[in-house]
C-alpha cells in the first residue's frame, strides 16, 4: 500500500509541475502578443499625433491668398477713348 500511495503523490507532483510549466509558457505566449498589440496601437497613435504636429497649415485660421485679387484686369480701362 505505501508504494502505491507514493507513486501517485510522484504522479501529482510531476502533474503539478507539468501543469505549471505549460502555464507559464502559454501565459509568457499571451502575454507577448498582447504586449505587441499595445506597442503597435501606441506608436499608431504617436505617428497620428506626429503627423497632425508636423503639418503647418491645419492650423492657419487666415487664406494667406485672401488679399490679392483673382483677376489683376478687372480694373483697367482697355479703351482710352471711352
Amino acid at each position: 500500500m505505501e508504494e502505491n500511495k507514493s507513486f501517485w503523490i510522484a504522479v501529482a507532483v510531476i502533474a503539478l509541475v507539468a501543469g505549471l510549466v505549460g502555464g507559464y509558457f502559454y501565459g509568457r505566449k499571451i502575454g507577448y502578443n498582447k504586449a505587441q498589440a499595445d506597442i503597435k496601437a501606441a506608436a499608431e497613435a504617436e505617428a497620428q499625433k506626429a503627423a497632425e504636429a508636423a503639418n503647418p497649415f491645419k492650423s492657419a485660421q487666415t487664406n494667406p491668398l485672401q488679399n490679392i485679387p483673382t483677376n489683376p484686369l478687372q480694373n483697367l480701362k482697355f479703351n482710352p477713348f471711352k
